[in-house]
């Protein structure tokens, strides 16, 4: 997605990387604490922390590289398929999560601002 977005516009691409920094990093903290508690070695956990890049760079490399003289309409589809992979994932992720407590009546108008909200910061900032 980051390839196929830097495409369209370095700047797009620049800001999908960096939104998946932030995402990105509790991951690794459970990652490496669960690591540290399966006692694998202090190296050995450096060495996949870092590690963990290659298939970012690998793919956003691929997409860029591949897609490059692609015509925009595949260029386009190639980032809605992903971007819709992405969403339903997500989707599924957080049902299934908020469905293990009771929940409010406000939790779904909670859900949908956020939604909202990202959705018209994103057109705000992409302008």
């Amino acid at each position: 997605m980051i390839g196929t977005a830097s495409l369209i516009n370095p700047s797009l691409g620049l800001l999908l990387a960096l939104g998946q920094v932030p995402a990105d990093i509790p991951e690794g903290f459970a990652a490496i604490a669960t690591l540290k508690r399966a006692k694998v070695k202090r190296s050995q956990r450096i060495l996949l922390s870092l590690a963990f890049g290659i298939p970012i760079l690998l793919g956003a490399s691929i997409g860029y590289f591949v897609l490059r003289d692609a015509p925009e309409i595949i260029t386009l589809s190639v980032l809605a398929l992903t971007g819709g992979i992405l969403t339903s994932v997500v989707i599924e992720e957080m049902i299934s999560e908020a469905h293990e407590r009771e929940t409010s009546r406000t939790d779904p108008i909670f859900l949908t601002v956020g939604a909202s909200l990202f959705a018209l910061i994103s057109v705000y900032l992409g302008s």
